[in-house]
């Protein structure tokens, strides 16, 4: 999907309040709340908006880089679907296989996912220590 001015304009708004009511944004970007609701639906349907989340800012977070020693990716993948601390997962070219952020409330969730994740293969993790850009 090609977005244009005003959809950048109205993901803009989205980013800074995902909680603001579509006549709200409209109202900052010169349009009907109606026609506000019509380009963030356009924008669901063609991928561009994947989901609307709440990030909480009073658990740990953890940025995991899984090496894979075996080809399991789908079984790998649907592992992730089913871990509730998983906050994000990407398949990543570069270093590692797939970049996984976690947010649990501590050394104790980390250990528990990093524990079942060997089973996959071998990983690398960084620690959150202030976030800078929400």
């Amino acid at each position: 999907m090609s977005l244009d001015k005003m959809d950048r304009t109205i993901l803009a708004a989205l980013a800074r309040d995902a909680r603001m009511t579509w006549q709200s944004v409209g109202r900052q970007v010169h349009l009907t709340g109606q026609a506000v609701a019509t380009r963030v639906q356009q924008m669901v349907e063609g991928g561009t908006i994947r989901g609307f989340t709440v990030v909480r800012g009073d658990l740990r977070r953890y940025f995991i880089t899984v090496f894979m020693d075996t080809p399991q990716f789908d079984a790998f993948e649907a592992f992730l679907q089913s871990h509730v601390d998983v906050e994000s997962a990407s398949k990543v070219a570069g270093e590692g296989c797939y970049q996984v952020v976690l947010a649990c409330e501590g050394d104790a969730g980390l250990d528990a996912f990093t524990q079942a994740l060997l089973r996959y293969g071998r990983y690398k993790v960084a620690s959150e220590l202030r976030r800078v850009k929400p």
